[in-house]
């Protein structure tokens, strides 16, 4: 057994500080309010580590993205995981998880608040890959051969709509999907 890196988990754990800072930030004030003097303020770390650690402003824009993407696909993990001998269980439980998170996740709300300025959600919608691309990798590696790229790419794409513009409550929104998966079949 292999101690773990202590510097490794050190930039680790500077890292995280800077993100949950830089989410405080744009949950109080916007996008346009971050600025890495604030961050490093609020973080407790250096601006020139901070500089080191993330590099720009919207390379740290970046990096709260995929920290929030990262822990909406861990919801997916856990939907599957919960059903691992059915695939539209699995789908069911996954965009469940991914709609609740959504409703109380607080880097998306501010990204989504009516009048935010738009430098953070134009990050997450003009870049593909930023959330669409990273969802359905994720989604395909977790389902394999047991759903086609065009019904993987259609229950992310409706997830993802109905958490940016929900309409219907998560129940009726998983129902809608979940429709949706076995009509493919």
């Amino acid at each position: 057994m292999t101690a773990p890196d202590f510097y490794s988990e050190l930039r680790a754990l500077r890292l995280e500080r800077v993100l949950d800072a830089s989410v405080e930030i744009i949950t109080e004030r916007g996008w346009d309010a971050l600025s890495m003097t604030e961050v490093a303020k609020r973080s407790g770390v250096p601006r020139q580590s901070l500089y080191k650690e993330v590099g720009t402003r919207t390379e740290l824009g970046r990096a709260v993205v995929d920290r929030e993407v990262g822990r909406f696909l861990e919801q997916v993990g856990s939907g599957f995981a919960a059903h691992p001998d059915s695939f539209e269980d699995g789908i069911s439980a996954a965009v469940r998880g991914v709609l609740d998170h959504g409703r109380s996740n607080a880097a998306l709300a501010a990204v989504l608040r009516p009048g935010h300025d738009s430098g953070l959600l134009a990050m997450v919608t003009v870049n593909p890959d930023a959330v669409l691309g990273q969802a359905s990798a994720a989604v395909r590696a977790l389902v394999g051969d047991r759903a086609s790229e065009a019904l993987v790419d259609c229950v992310v794409r409706l997830t993802l709509s109905h958490l940016v513009q929900p309409t219907v409550d998560v129940d009726e929104a998983v129902d809608r999907i979940d429709r949706v998966v076995r009509s493919f079949e």
